[in-house]
C-alpha cells in the first residue's frame, strides 16, 4: 500500500494547477496534521494486516513537506519504532526541490526515492538560467553527491507549457522523467491544446525512438510503460494503473482519507478516517467507458478521478490526447519489436522498479 501523508498544506510555491490550497480554504483544513503519529501507525498496521500486504510506501506529501523537516524526522522514527518488523517500510519524499538542500543527512539516509514536482509555469520561456529551475537542478545534483538516491522528475503539462522543451531540459538530471496532463475541470481551448500537445508528443517520440534504435533508452516513463505493456504485460488491465481506491490512500491533515489528492473538499474520493478506518474499493474498468476500449491494455483507465468526476465529453478529450500517443507506438509496432530483439537489455530496463512509483499514463 501507498500512504501519501500531508505533512503540511502550506507551500512555498503557488502553482495554478494545484488544488491543495483551494481545498484547504474551502474545507477549512488544518495546515498541519492534527492526529498523532501513533494513530497513523496503528491505521497503517491494520490496513496492511487486513490486506495481507507487507509493503508499506510512505510518501511525505503536501503542500511542500520540506517545510516540515522536524515533523518528517519524528514521523520516520515513530513508524520505524512502532510498526512490526515484518513490514517492508519505505519512505519517499515528494517535493518541489526548492528546500532540498536543507535536508538533514539522517533523514536523507532514510529515503528510498525523491520525486520532484516541477512546474514550468514558473519558468519564463527561453530563460533556462531562471533561478527557480537552476535552484531545483542545483539541489538535485548536490543531493546526489551526498547520496546516490534515485530521483524522478514529475512534470505537469498544462495549456501553457511545452512538453518537448521540458523533456529536453530535465532528462539528463533525473533517473526517470514522468509527465501528467493537468487534471482540470475543463480546458480553456481544447482544439489548440490538442494540436500543440500532439505535435510535441510526436516530436518527443521521434527523438526517443532515434536514441532507442542505437542502444540508448531515454528514461521517459509514459513511453517506457507503453513499450512494456505492449510487449511484456505483467498486470491486470482491469484496474486503474494509478492505484485509485485500491493501492493508495491520501491522508489529509485532519485525518480524513481519500483515493485521490485532487478536489478532496468535494468528498467524491472520501474513504474514511485514520481514527475509524477506511474501506478500500476495487473499481473494475468494466464499470466505465474503458470496458470495450481497444487501448485499455496500454492505458488502464489513466486516472480514477477522471472517470468518477468528469463529464463524458471531458473524459473523451483526455482519451484523445493519450490515444494519439498510443497510436504512435502501434504505428511503429513492428519496428519496436525488432529493436527489442536487437537490444535484449531493454527488457530488464523496462522492469525498473522505479516505474511502479508513477501513474504510467499521462
Amino acid at each position: 500500500m501507498e500512504y501519501f501523508i500531508y505533512m503540511t498544506n502550506d507551500c512555498n510555491l503557488h502553482c495554478q494547477y494545484c488544488s491543495v490550497l483551494l481545498d484547504c480554504q474551502k474545507a477549512n483544513l488544518p495546515i498541519k496534521p492534527t492526529y498523532s503519529n501513533l494513530t497513523l501507525a496503528s491505521f497503517i498496521e491494520n490496513i496492511q494486516k487486513n490486506n495481507n500486504d507487507s509493503e508499506v510506501n510512505v510518501y511525505f506529501f503536501g503542500g511542500e513537506p520540506t517545510m516540515e523537516y522536524p515533523a518528517i524526522r519524528e514521523l520516520v522514527q515513530d513508524l520505524k519504532r512502532t510498526l512490526p518488523d515484518m513490514l517492508s517500510l519505505k519512505f519517499i519524499l515528494h517535493t518541489n526541490g526548492i528546500l532540498l538542500n536543507q535536508i538533514p543527512t539522517e533523514l536523507l539516509d532514510e529515503l528510498t526515492l525523491i520525486m520532484f514536482s516541477i512546474n514550468y509555469e514558473k519558468i519564463p520561456k527561453y530563460n533556462l538560467a531562471n533561478s527557480y529551475f537552476s535552484t531545483i537542478i542545483d539541489n538535485a545534483i548536490a543531493t546526489k553527491q551526498r547520496r546516490d538516491i534515485p530521483m524522478i522528475a514529475r512534470l505537469t503539462i498544462t495549456e501553457q507549457t511545452s512538453l518537448y522543451t521540458e523533456i529536453l531540459q530535465v532528462s539528463n538530471f533525473f533517473d526517470l522523467v514522468y509527465w501528467q496532463i493537468e487534471n482540470c475541470n475543463q480546458f480553456n481551448d481544447f482544439p489548440t491544446f490538442y494540436a500543440t500537445y500532439t505535435y510535441e508528443i510526436e516530436r518527443t517520440f521521434d527523438y526517443w525512438l532515434q536514441y532507442l534504435k542505437y542502444g540508448s533508452m531515454i528514461k521517459l516513463v509514459p513511453f517506457m510503460a507503453t513499450l512494456k505493456f505492449m510487449f511484456y504485460p505483467d498486470r491486470s488491465d482491469n484496474e486503474f494503473s494509478c492505484g485509485y481506491s485500491r493501492g493508495m490512500v491520501y491522508i489529509q491533515t485532519n485525518g480524513n482519507c481519500y483515493a485521490c489528492s485532487d478536489n478532496v473538499e468535494a468528498g467524491a474520493h472520501y474513504m474514511g478516517n485514520v481514527e475509524s478506518g477506511i474501506t478500500l474499493g476495487k473499481f473494475s474498468l468494466e464499470r466505465f467507458r474503458c470496458a470495450n476500449c481497444n487501448y485499455r491494455r496500454l492505458c488502464m483507465g489513466r486516472c480514477g478521478r477522471m472517470h468518477v468526476e468528469f463529464s463524458e465529453k471531458h473524459i473523451s478529450e483526455y482519451c484523445r490526447l493519450n490515444q494519439f500517443m498510443f497510436d504512435l507506438f502501434l504505428k511503429h509496432e513492428a519496428e519496436l519489436e525488432q529493436i527489442l530483439r536487437d537490444y535484449p537489455k531493454y527488457q530488464s530496463g523496462l522492469d525498473n522498479r522505479l516505474l511502479e512509483y508513477t501513474e504510467f499514463t499521462p
